[in-house]
């Protein structure tokens, strides 16, 4: 294993945290665990998550080819290595819809190709997923990767080894580059606190 990055961020284990570290950070990024979807595919992909769950997270191995094919272009895998101060995320699965937009990842490390200054919210959509133990709804600017007129809509969900450890995070992604972030933004905003009042 390549050694350690020089910083490795902070856990965050909610999506009010997540929301708190994006504020102070000025990420373009706002987390929803309600998952109210506005892309059919991740509402789809999440039913599909819920299936499995009804006896707790779903193990990786249940989220088999063939049950995520419709999906497969539109998703990657995460795999949390270590734990704490310690711990990586390598990406296992890539999907070519995916890969257009960030390049292919598959195998690497992801503080091995974001640039220092991202790793922070990348580890974070990662670890709410794992830490809260549900899926995670993101709406992001998709900067990473000079691709700041783009605006995405993630899942992210946990899965677990078959040893029950929660390890993997599933990632559906939905790309929108026809309405700036500002509007998707303000409109996500709206929403969350309409339905937290």
């Amino acid at each position: 294993m390549p050694p350690l990055p020089k910083i490795i961020p902070a856990e965050i284990a909610t999506a009010a945290a997540f929301n708190e570290a994006a504020t102070r950070g000025a990420w373009p990024i706002l987390a929803d665990d309600t998952c109210a979807f506005d892309h059919t595919m991740l509402s789809e992909l999440l039913a599909l998550w819920q299936n499995e769950a009804k006896d707790g997270i779903p193990a990786r191995s249940a989220m088999t080819a063939r049950k995520l094919q419709p999906f497969m272009r539109a998703i990657a895998l995460y795999e949390r290595i270590g734990d704490g101060p310690q711990r990586r995320y390598r990406v296992r699965l890539m999907g070519s819809g995916i890969v257009q937009y960030y390049g292919e990842l598959t195998g690497k490390y992801v503080d091995e190709v974001v640039p220092e200054k991202f790793l922070d919210r990348w580890y974070g959509l990662a670890d709410v997923a794992l830490m809260s133990q549900k899926p995670v709804r993101l709406l992001l600017r998709a900067d990473t990767f000079d691709k700041s007129y783009m605006v995405a809509e993630y899942l992210c969900a946990p899965l677990t080894s078959d040893s029950g450890l929660a390890k993997f995070v599933l990632v559906g992604i939905a790309f929108d580059g026809k309405r700036p972030w500002s509007v998707v933004e303000a409109e996500a905003r709206a929403k969350l606190e309409a339905t937290a009042g």
